[in-house]
This record gives C-alpha cells, sequence and structure tokens, in this order.
C-alpha cells in the first residue's frame, strides 16, 4: 500500500493530465491496487441511455497489466524526454507589487540640442548591465527578475543623450542623466528594502562622468525612449558628429588638454559597457594611483607659491620629507615661490542657452603683497587683500537663472557691477591679467594712482590661473573671445575641487558652498560670479593654511585617523549586510520540516550561443555574455532527461 504522502505527490503530478480528459462518469470503485485501476479511456456507446433501475454503466474493457516488480527511472544523456515542465502547476508565489515608474517630466530640448555641461550622465549599456557587474552579487538575481529582466530596462522612460568620439565615428555613445540612474536606484531600493547608491568606484569607473563643456565634448539630446526598438531607432538615426542645432553659434577649435581628457573619457565610458576583467583593474589602478599623485603635487604647488611649504631646492636641504607645520600667527616662513600672481575666474552663462554668458567674476591676489602678513587662522588675515571684478553682459543681462540654480546678477558684494558689451568683454577680462592686476576703483582701492605708481608695466609676473572646475571656466573664456590659455606668463591651472580632495582623501568632487562651510567663511549670494571668484581664492587660502597649520601634528594624525576608520566603518556595514543576508537564506529553512515535492529536472532542446556577441552593443545580457534567462544559463550543462523504464 502506498502512503498517503506518496499518493498525494502522485495526484498533484497528474492533476493537469487528468484535468485535461473528457468529462466521465467515475468508476464506482477506485482502487489502489498495484496491478490494475485507473479511468478507461475507450469511448461510451450510449453515454445518455437512461433505464428505469437507473443510468446504464458505460462499458469497459479489463484492464490487465504485468506486475512491476523492479519500476525504476535512469538518466540518459541526449535521450528524447516525454516529461513536459509546462504542465506542472505553478507554485503559488506571492510577490510585493512594484509601483509604476513616475512619467518622466516634459522637456524643452529638441533632438540635437546641447544639454546642461554641468550634468553628469552614465552610459545606458552600462547601467543596462547593473545587477551582473555594478552591484553586489548576492543581490543580482532580485534585482534582474524585478527591474532588469524580460524588457523591463527599456520599457522604462529614458531620456537620451548622445556624443560622438573625436575619432571613431562607428556609433555614439548614448548616455542618460544620472538623476534618473539615481531615481531607478530609489525603485529598486523601495522595493527590495535595499540600500544601493552610487559609490566612489563606480564613479572612478566612468558609470557617472561629467564631460568637458565644449560642444564637441558636450552630450546632446537624443530623444525620449520607451522600448528596446525606440531606443534603437533613435541611435541608428542619431545627428552626425558634426551637427549643430539651429542658432547654435560656431565654437572655437577644441583645446589640447580639453581633448585629451574627452578622449580618456569615452574610452573609459565604452569600457564601462564591458565586462569586467583583472587586466582593466589593474590597469584602472595604476591610472588612479598616477592620478592621485598628480593631484597631491599640485596641492604642494599651491602652497609653494603661498609661503606655506618649502621650495624643492630648500626642501632638499631638510632632513625629513615633511615640512614643519606653520605658525598662522606669523607672516609665511618660506619663500613665495616663482612671486605668483592668482587670478580667478568664474563665468555664468543662461541656464537654458549655456552658449549665452551672462556673467564675468576675476578675483585677484597678488603673493608680494602677503609677505608680512600673518595669514591668520585659514588665511582670514589674507581674504582682505583680494581684488574683485564683476563684469554683466549688456546683450544679455535681462537673462537671469532661477530653475536650476539661483542667479545673483545684482548682488555683488565685492565691489561694483560693470556693464560691457560682447565686443568689449575679453579686453576688460584680459586686463585683469596683467598690472594692476584687476585693482580698480569700483573695488575698493582708494588710490589707484599711488598703486600704479609703484608698478613696473614692462614686467611680466607669473600668473597662476584658478578656479573651481577651472576647465569649464576656460572653456567659456574662450568661447567669449579670450584664451587665457595664450597668456606666455602663465605657470599653471589650479582647481579648488582637487585641492579639497586632496585635503579631505575624497574620490569625488565637491560644491563650493560646501567647501566654505568646512571652513566657516560665510558664502552669501553664490552663483554671482564675482562673489564666486573671490569665495574661490579664500577657498584655497583656507585648504592650504589649513593643512600647513596642522601639518604633522596629532590633531592631523587624529582627523586622518577618524576618517578611515569611517570609511572602514560603511565597508564593514556593508560586507556584514552581505554576510547576513547570505547566511539567513540557508538557515531560514533549517526549522522547515516540509521538504516539498519533487523537483524534476526541466530539459530543453540545447541552444547554442553566438560565437561572438559586441560586449558594448545593447543587449538584456548580464554583462559575461550569459542570457538572463534561466533556460539559456543551463546550456553549457549536458542533456539529459528522465526515462521511465516500464
Amino acid at each position: 500500500m502506498a502512503s498517503t504522502a506518496r499518493l498525494e505527490r502522485l495526484r498533484r503530478l497528474v492533476q493537469a493530465d487528468l484535468d485535461a480528459l473528457l468529462d466521465r462518469a467515475p468508476e464506482p470503485i477506485v482502487s489502489d491496487s498495484d496491478t490494475s485501476g485507473g479511468v478507461a479511456l475507450e469511448p461510451v456507446d450510449a453515454p445518455n441511455n437512461q433505464t428505469a433501475a437507473g443510468p446504464v454503466q458505460p462499458q469497459r474493457k479489463p484492464i490487465t497489466k504485468e506486475p512491476n516488480t523492479d519500476r525504476r527511472s535512469v538518466w540518459l544523456k541526449d535521450a528524447e524526454s516525454s516529461y513536459k515542465p509546462a504542465s506542472m502547476p505553478k507554485p503559488n508565489i506571492t510577490t510585493t507589487p512594484l509601483r509604476p515608474a513616475a512619467p518622466l517630466p516634459a522637456i524643452e530640448l529638441n533632438c540635437g540640442d546641447l544639454a546642461p555641461a554641468t550634468q553628469h550622465y552614465t552610459p545606458i549599456v552600462a547601467l543596462s548591465k547593473y545587477p551582473y557587474k555594478w552591484c553586489n552579487t548576492s543581490h543580482s538575481q532580485d534585482i534582474a527578475s524585478a527591474f532588469f529582466d524580460q524588457g523591463k530596462f527599456w520599457a522604462r522612460e529614458w531620456d537620451l543623450y548622445y556624443v560622438w568620439d573625436i575619432v571613431n565615428y562607428a556609433k555614439p555613445l548614448v548616455l542618460v542623466r544620472e538623476t534618473q540612474f539615481q531615481a531607478l536606484l530609489g525603485e529598486i531600493n523601495d522595493h527590495l528594502r535595499l540600500g544601493l547608491h552610487i559609490t566612489d568606484q563606480q564613479r572612478e569607473d566612468a558609470l557617472v562622468s561629467r564631460f568637458p563643456d565644449h560642444p564637441r565634448c558636450t552630450p546632446r539630446y537624443l530623444g525620449r525612449s520607451r522600448s528596446r526598438e525606440d531606443y534603437d531607432n533613435m541611435v541608428e538615426n542619431a545627428p552626425d558628429h558634426d551637427f549643430r542645432a539651429e542658432g547654435e553659434l560656431e565654437s572655437s577649435p577644441v583645446g589640447e588638454r580639453t581633448l585629451e581628457a574627452f578622449k580618456q573619457l569615452i574610452e573609459e565610458s565604452f569600457e564601462a559597457q564591458r565586462a569586467k576583467n583583472k587586466a582593466t583593474r589593474a590597469r584602472k589602478q595604476q591610472e588612479r594611483l598616477v592620478k592621485q599623485k598628480t593631484m597631491a603635487d599640485q596641492f604642494k604647488r599651491a602652497q609653494r607659491y603661498l609661503g606655506l611649504r618649502p621650495s624643492p631646492a630648500a626642501n632638499a636641504q631638510t632632513q625629513s620629507g615633511l615640512p614643519p607645520a606653520i605658525d598662522p600667527t606669523l607672516p609665511a616662513p618660506f619663500d613665495f615661490d616663482q612671486s605668483t600672481v592668482f587670478v580667478c575666474v568664474d563665468v555664468e552663462s543662461y541656464e537654458r542657452a549655456h552658449h549665452k554668458i551672462t556673467e564675468v567674476g576675476v578675483a585677484t591676489l597678488d603673493t608680494r603683497e602677503l609677505a608680512s602678513i600673518a595669514p591668520g587662522q585659514d588665511g582670514e588675515n589674507w581674504r582682505g587683500l583680494i581684488r574683485a571684478r564683476h563684469f554683466r553682459i549688456k546683450e544679455h543681462v535681462h537673462l537671469v537663472n532661477s530653475e536650476f540654480v539661483n542667479g545673483q546678477p545684482e548682488g555683488f558684494d565685492f565691489g561694483t557691477s560693470t556693464i560691457v558689451s560682447l565686443a568689449e568683454a575679453p579686453a576688460h577680462v584680459a586686463a585683469c591679467f596683467s598690472s594692476p592686476f584687476g585693482a580698480h576703483h569700483t573695488n575698493g582701492v582708494e588710490s589707484l594712482c599711488d598703486l600704479m605708481g609703484g608698478v613696473d608695466l614692462n614686467e611680466k609676473r607669473n600668473i597662476v590661473f584658478l578656479g573651481h572646475d577651472s576647465l569649464g571656466d576656460v572653456r567659456y573664456l574662450q568661447n567669449l573671445g579670450y584664451d587665457p590659455m595664450k597668456v606666455e606668463n602663465l605657470l599653471e591651472v589650479l582647481d579648488t575641487a582637487v585641492m579639497y580632495r586632496v585635503w579631505r582623501r575624497e574620490q569625488n568632487p565637491t560644491s563650493l558652498g560646501k567647501i566654505l562651510y568646512d571652513f566657516d567663511i560665510a558664502g552669501y549670494k553664490l552663483h554671482n560670479a564675482g562673489n564666486d571668484a573671490v569665495f574661490t581664492v579664500q577657498a584655497m587660502l583656507g585648504i592650504c593654511v589649513r593643512e600647513a597649520s596642522i601639518r604633522g601634528s596629532p590633531e592631523l594624525d587624529s582627523m586622518r585617523s577618524s576618517e578611515k576608520s569611517a570609511r572602514l566603518a560603511v565597508a564593514l556595514e556593508e560586507a556584514q549586510q552581505k554576510a547576513n543576508e547570505e547566511a539567513d537564506g540557508w538557515s531560514d529553512h533549517e526549522q522547515d520540516n516540509d521538504v516539498g515535492a519533487p523537483v524534476p529536472l526541466s530539459v530543453s532542446p540545447p541552444k547554442l550561443a553566438p560565437a561572438h556577441t559586441s560586449s558594448d552593443t545593447p543587449s538584456d545580457t548580464n554583462g559575461r555574455g550569459a542570457s538572463n534567462n534561466a533556460s539559456e544559463n543551463n546550456t553549457s550543462s549536458p542533456q539529459v532527461c528522465l526515462i521511465d523504464l516500464k
């Protein structure tokens, strides 16, 4: 006699087939004999015949069967199977319903229009591989099943942007804005109760990037896609690399530095769309070390220009490689290397048409004037020696930013604004790069004649161009008609965003407002070009003087240790969360006595993978050449099936 559990399992296995049979009267006697039983399949001669004694029972032929004393199943490789998994009843799985994604807001850009240069972008093909390449493997399948597999990723609304390589015009790099990437992560976190975010490492690997602010390098709007078909059609019909939008002004050629940076970024972006490998990781690590050393060297040179670090010759004579800390209440103890003049420029453009420059701010700091003055805490005593100019472009004075940033064109706090025409603007900016370096009666200079009397107009002073995200400001000036890179006495370009990263040992740049807050500098009326230029110089002074004041001290060691511990704590928390989730997946079933029904082997014809699949072609694959469908993932195993030997 079969056990009750065995009968229940058999019932579940044959229930779907039984449901498919014609309706027939049941046998009056049900037997669980091993030798006979069941429902006959022969047609009934007169199913509707009735007699006085009642309905006529269907006549059945007797069923005979030899006893099967050795009933068993064996595995045969490549054998044909009659097992049909589709006929099996599907398990009842309860899932949390997904909330539909919020529709994207209307966008005023047309195909081919330049996108905002200040935004960050993500290659959409790299993003389509997020579950398999960019996140914790313990969550990959859950994320893929809910948001990526079976075309779900491409069925979302995406605002697509494109940019062409300088050399290879085979196909454009297609991008989405970081904000839409963040929105997707937010939906994943809400649905699966995760804490996904864009990591520093992902930014380093070009999953999220900011492109140079030049029309040839800035992404352009492609369109809004709602399916894979939309995407393919848009990419196939993307405007050519030399396309210019209606009314777009001719741009100057791409500068050498910008060109090299753009080539590097394009290469890294296409690399982000390919599968990871050890060689790529090793190369990225080496590039990261070189980049970090370059930024650290820039920081040290800035301190040398300010007399806060000894020159190379003086430093070579010291016994230790680390120079001593300075006393901010005393004048700078070292020579002001190169006797430089810092010229900081900030440019504001109209948010809906970035080629329309509305303001130019210039702030200058002559290091000769600092020699006898103590810097004070975070350079506060030197801030009063900064001179500033604020130029407003007459043709664009009516354009005020209000949507993406709160513009303050009338809020210049370090002098009086000057209205100049587009034609005059290059000459006014150029005057700030030569003696008296921005000194003007509008910025509080009481006796300009006395100042000019002590100035040698023929002397070529060394200039250091300063900015916050300097590359963008240089490009704006070039578009305006003045190229600071052609100044013959220009030593280099410094960037406070880079200097702050060195000071904080961070991977990502920080906004000017946050830097000012860190150094307790009251940054009022930001996004006024003149104010921002002054605040950028003040930020540089704060960074350089703060580090020089606590260099080699227990305070600095404690700060570095605390920052390192905080980063380790975050990494440890993520590792512990991963380990707990993996362990819970096993321990949740330890007390479960219901072992369930046997899981039959799913057999399907083998599917041969293509010989070559372009790794940077958009596809619903996991970045390792494997399909997202479970049946395709099993094609590498030998094809076997279950044969019932009777």
